[in-house]
């Protein structure tokens, strides 16, 4: 019997690698001679290029950027090898996170810019990389891209025909963007691929006082109205949906620069790491979060994981500290579910025996019913 191990993201001290070493000892406490996988897992503030750099390798490359609040600090991304092609693969977080934004005013959200992801992918690409992996997660900013490209050469003006400076969220003015040193730089043969972590839902507010509703407004239309102008002169086909937190997706901008744009961020990374193949071949898939809940399913690892071993009829169980009954049809990716009983984190330690424990006990359950 073999058994795929993959515990999900856990939020505050809590180690995913950890848990998933306490599922791995319990396991084979009942079953000596199972054969057990452990999928690779990253508790990184690199968050995806570091799961890459761990499963297939890379190294990094460091340079100096301005985050969300124009704060001067020193960056990185992975670069690597993909389909025989150098890939740079960046994290937005380290530009535009949520973290940044705690303890900044409204008027400093108001004014925030995403120009420092840009910075990280002209160093990419001036240095010969073609290939360029962009990973949005939660985000600080509501400039809706436009300081990536700002950053990328484009020319951004007010209604005055004044150019709007660096270091301003150029949404707030933006009247007329102009492209052509963008496309200039960037060329033909450079590829960006914009991978959205399926966890964007989080809601900013429930960290940090976030925007008013009359600021949101102004900049939704504000990105409505100029997204209508670059369609018409540069013939786009790109509609950003008011009130739909379009503001702070980036990815829309990026599209306008004919950047590909996917759903998941880890449904990629399993792909190019050879992931899904090792979930297939799986008898049993055991995976752990937080709490089971319609929320968690948010877990752009979790839901990959149960969909892809879903689709090939893998039993799938997960382990969690505490589970609610709103599922919103979740519970359909999941043969079993298993609670620790834990309401809230205990130490280190009794995390990991309790995990222990319940894996012990999932592990015997099956051998019974073998």
């Amino acid at each position: 019997m073999k058994f795929i191990i993959a515990p999900g993201k856990y939020s505050n001290h809590v180690s995913s690698e950890k848990i998933g070493q306490a599922i791995y000892s319990g396991i084979l406490r009942a079953l000596p001679n199972a054969e057990i996988a452990t999928m690779p897992v990253t508790d990184s503030k690199d968050g995806m290029p570091a799961l890459v750099e761990h499963t297939i390798g890379g190294h990094w490359s460091e340079l100096p950027f301005f985050d969300a609040f124009w704060t001067s600090k020193t960056g990185r991304y992975l670069v690597t090898n993909i389909d025989s092609q150098d890939t740079a693969i960046i994290d937005s977080e380290q530009v535009v996170g949520v973290d940044l934004a705690k303890n900044k005013s409204r008027d400093q959200l108001f004014h925030a810019t995403s120009y420092g992801i840009g910075e990280l992918i002209v160093d990419a690409v001036t240095s010969g990389i073609r290939n360029i992996v962009l990973c949005l997660g939660k985000t600080a900013v509501a400039d809706g891209g436009l300081g990536v490209l700002q950053a990328l050469g484009a020319k951004i003006y007010d209604e005055s025909g004044s150019l709007i400076p660096e270091g301003e969220n150029p949404l707030i003015n933006v009247n007329r963007i102009d492209l052509e040193d963008v496309y200039e730089l960037l060329g033909k043969r450079t590829r960006i691929n914009v991978l959205l972590n399926f966890s964007s839902s989080y809601r900013l507010s429930d960290t940090v006082e976030y925007l008013n509703e009359a600021q949101e407004s102004f900049l939704e239309d504000n990105l409505v109205y100029i997204t209508e102008k670059m369609n018409q002169k540069y013939n786009l086909d790109i509609h950003p949906m008011p009130h739909s937190d379009s503001i702070k997706t980036l990815a829309g901008a990026l599209a306008m620069i004919n950047a590909r744009i996917s759903r998941s961020s880890f449904e990629w990374v399993a792909k190019v790491t050879g992931m899904n193949d090792t979930i297939r071949s799986a008898d049993i898939l055991i995976t752990a979060t937080d709490k089971i809940s319609g929320d968690s399913m948010h877990d752009d690892i979790l839901y990959h994981l149960s969909r892809v071993a879903g689709s090939e009829k893998i039993p799938t169980f997960v382990l969690c500290n505490n589970f609610v009954d709103n599922f919103n049809n979740y519970e359909q990716l999941f043969t079993g579910i298993f609670s620790t009983q834990m309401t809230e984190y205990d130490d280190e330690i009794t995390i990991f025996e309790n995990y222990e424990s319940v894996a012990n006990q999932l592990a015997r359950t099956l051998l019974a019913f073998k």
